[in-house]
């Protein structure tokens, strides 16, 4: 019992160590119970869909803005080492006029800072899309970001029509494409956006829909450019989608949802939501006191780790003569079924040594000799199919008879 217990002490200590995983996640649809999506101002879960704008037809729907962002934060990049994640979003999503052809402004999948919030309401609706704050649409000074904007109005910063294009602390795109959208039609987009960390690029592929005689043919379309993300945002982003309406409306919807990142964190983890605290002056008086503390502690941890290792030792050599004296039994049966081999039509040789498996391993990869595992009948016993699930490999066990 002391060794269980000593190597349940060890791994108690393995698993505190701090790691975060990289991120991956499906929506398929979305819930008012769903606690991994955090919604802000007007964005809501109705329909199994995110409605980030107003919707209700009683309601004014103009000067509309709502945000729904994964309640985790992205590990983006690394600072010690400089690495950067790559990560693929594919998402699925409905910007409806309601038959209108004049409809505003569209939504984007963003990055942010972590603990980002939509900047003041009245400020960041209509070609802002929630992003910057109005006067600072050419230049987000408080508000950085990077985005990938679908824009259906045309701003006195915006190229022409319905267009995509990235945009970097800025509603001016970097880069754009006119948008074939559809969107009096009501038609439902498929939008991805990789990330590759190496080349630094930042690639987009959507769907359009263009008229082609009396039928609308659904078209893929694309644009990337390249952006190292680390000069832009830091190591922690708050990730996810932003919508908004001005002096005209449309419905944004966000139907479904997939995000993988390849980027894992082992460092000590903080909330960057919160601030550290400020240092507190030292005080002299405790100074003795908080030295005998500390080496209290450090010597109950060097003493504890010195008795794990101690017991960890004991409980191996006893394993080590265990593993011989079954060995001992395990070459006898060895020399049967070598016997039993050779009578067979099989190989003679063997280019490595088989490895040895114990009586209740055996007995698992067989279904416990389970009869429908069952080959044949030989000499000494029956022979039954095994799988190894280590080695992920089949075996044929015969199963000696003791009579």
């Amino acid at each position: 019992m002391p060794v269980f217990a000593s190597l349940s002490a060890f791994t108690y200590l393995v698993l505190i160590i701090p790691f975060v995983t990289s991120l991956s996640f499906n929506f398929d649809s979305f819930n008012l119970n769903d606690q991994n999506i955090t919604y802000e101002a007007d964005a809501i879960p109705t329909g199994g869909a995110i409605q980030l704008t107003k919707n209700q037809r009683d309601v004014r729907s103009n000067d509309s803005i709502g945000r729904a962002t994964y309640s985790k934060d992205l590990f983006l990049w690394d600072k010690a080492s400089g690495n950067l994640t790559d990560f693929t979003t594919h998402f699925s999503f409905g910007i409806n006029s309601l038959g209108s052809r004049f409809y505003a402004d569209g939504l984007a999948f963003f990055l942010a800072p972590a603990g980002s919030r939509i900047p003041d309401n009245h400020s960041a609706v209509g070609g802002s899309l929630g992003l910057a704050i109005y006067g600072q649409q050419n230049t987000s000074k408080n508000h950085p970001f990077v985005a990938v904007e679908f824009d259906t109005f045309k701003n006195s910063f915006d190229p022409p029509g319905d267009h995509v294009g990235v945009d970097i602390n800025s509603m001016v795109s970097v880069v754009n494409v006119t948008w074939f959208s559809s969107i009096p039609n009501n038609k439902r987009t498929d939008a991805s956006i990789t990330y590759n960390s190496t080349s630094k690029n930042l690639s987009v592929v959507f769907t359009g829909f263009q008229q082609q005689g009396n039928t609308t043919v659904t078209v893929l379309q694309n644009l990337s450019y390249n952006i190292d993300l680390r000069k832009h945002l830091p190591e922690w982003v708050t990730f996810g989608f932003t919508g908004a309406t001005g002096s005209r409306f449309a419905l944004q919807t966000i139907y479904s949802w997939n995000f993988t990142s390849s980027l894992n964190y082992n460092g000590n983890i903080t909330d960057p939501d919160i601030p550290l605290p400020s240092p507190v002056p030292e005080d002299t008086s405790s100074k003795n006191k908080s030295g005998l503390v500390i080496g209290l502690i450090s010597g109950g941890c060097v003493l504890v780790a010195l008795s794990v290792l101690i017991l960890f030792a004991f409980w191996r050599k006893r394993k080590v003569r265990e593993d011989e004296d079954e060995d001992e039994d395990d070459d006898i049966i060895d020399g049967s079924m070598n016997n039993e081999f050779e009578r067979s039509t099989g190989p003679k040789k063997f280019l490595y040594r088989p490895k040895k498996l114990l009586y209740g391993e055996l007995a698992r990869c067989t279904n416990n000799f389970s009869p429908e595992k069952m080959l044949g009948q030989g000499g000494f016993g029956g022979v039954y199919k095994g799988y190894v699930r280590e080695s992920d490999s089949y075996i044929a066990v015969k199963r000696i008879s003791r009579e």
